[in-house]
């Protein structure tokens, strides 16, 4: 252990710091970025696309079949963007196809705005 009255040289020191990284080595990053940003992102989209509905009953017919076709839609919306981002948080970390936590990210992110998008 090093205390303050001994002096102790820069290789010493940077021999005792390499010893100490060797055996003391960082964890891999995890790789969540992606789905921690794409999480909030997903439930914006979300509650967006049911105010879209809400507006679409009070404005036209609530039982009109475009109205239905609104629903479809952004039912369709909701089960793709929950389910890739539920898979992309099941994937595990450690796993070789870690790389699709952040494509089942993106892909929560852009099912959304498709699925919703998809009859117009």
């Amino acid at each position: 252990m090093h205390t303050d009255n001994e002096t102790e040289s820069r290789h010493e020191w940077a021999a005792r710091n390499a010893a100490h990284a060797a055996t003391h080595p960082l964890p891999p990053p995890p790789r969540v970025l992606g789905l921690a940003l794409a999480t909030p992102v997903v439930l914006l989209l979300l509650t967006l696309g049911w105010y879209v509905v809400a507006l679409d009953a009070e404005l036209g017919d609530a039982s009109s079949e475009a109205h239905q076709d609104v629903v479809a839609r952004y039912v369709l919306a909701t089960v793709g963007g929950l389910g890739c981002l539920t898979a992309g948080w099941l994937t595990p970390r450690g796993s070789r196809a870690a790389w699709l936590r952040t494509a089942f990210a993106v892909m929560s992110v852009m099912v959304i705005p498709a699925a919703m998008l998809a009859g117009t």
